[in-house]
């Protein structure tokens, strides 16, 4: 599959937990690439312990990286976005725009600790979507409180949450168990979004390509293309998915 927009990934260097260099920010460009995506959202962590870059350190870092994509294809595009860590401050931030949305959209990908318990997760997620944000639940199969409980996932969607899952979690990277919790959503359909979760050119690298292969197989072609191309569009259009 080609034209995939990778909504989720850690590609701007010297920043967070991410990229180490400007070295290896190309190597996952050309990884990225060679993998048939052509659409980065750049995600470096809002997180008090994995970073939190100011507007100007980020905007010098994407002007570079969106150079550095354009020498590769003029048409591989990187757009600005964040992994935002949840905490009761994060509504301000959003409002004052001290963090990023998805390219600029009303979309933010929220992460929370994978400790966390179910009605904080329902409730922070409740308290973007009352300020007119669209909440996507960053990597949902980390929430050991949603791999206990599907009825929990079922509740979000009605909710109108949106779900991202790791690209390395559907075929296995992350266990059995975990597996298993993404296949049953996938047949539910209920997942919007796939990400690499990259944040290196080696263990951790920007791998979607069998990813995408195993959903043609085994969902179909209409909703793989959706999960990872059709949607992640809309959501830098800003359009409601």
């Amino acid at each position: 599959m080609k034209g995939i927009v990778d909504v989720h990934c850690h590609i701007l260097p010297e920043i967070d937990d991410g990229a180490k260099n400007w070295g290896e920010a190309y190597q996952m460009l050309r990884m990225a690439y060679d993998e048939g995506i052509r659409v980065i959202v750049a995600t470096p962590h809002h997180h008090e312990h994995r970073g939190m870059c100011t507007p100007l350190q980020y905007k010098k870092r994407l002007t570079t990286l969106r150079k550095m994509a354009q020498e590769i294809d003029e048409k591989f595009l990187i757009m600005p976005g964040m992994e935002i860590y949840f905490n009761q401050d994060v509504v301000h931030k959003l409002e004052h725009k001290k963090v990023h949305t998805m390219g600029k959209s009303k979309y933010v990908l929220i992460e929370f600790s994978p400790n966390a318990e179910f009605h904080y997760i329902q409730q922070g997620l409740q308290q973007i979507q009352m300020k007119g944000y669209l909440p996507i639940l960053a990597h949902i199969e980390r929430y050991r409180c949603l791999l206990d409980s599907e009825e929990y996932v079922s509740y979000l969607m009605d909710m109108g949450i949106y779900v991202q899952v790791n690209a390395g979690s559907i075929i296995g990277k992350s266990g059995r168990t975990v597996k298993k919790f993404v296949k049953n959503l996938l047949e539910e359909q209920y997942v919007h979004f796939v990400g690499t979760d990259a944040h290196s050119s080696g263990r951790r690298s920007p791998m979607i390509q069998k990813s995408a292969e195993y959903v043609q197989k085994k969902f179909g072609e209409d909703y793989a293309k959706e999960i990872f191309h059709s949607n992640g569009i809309k959501m830098l259009k800003n359009i409601l998915i």
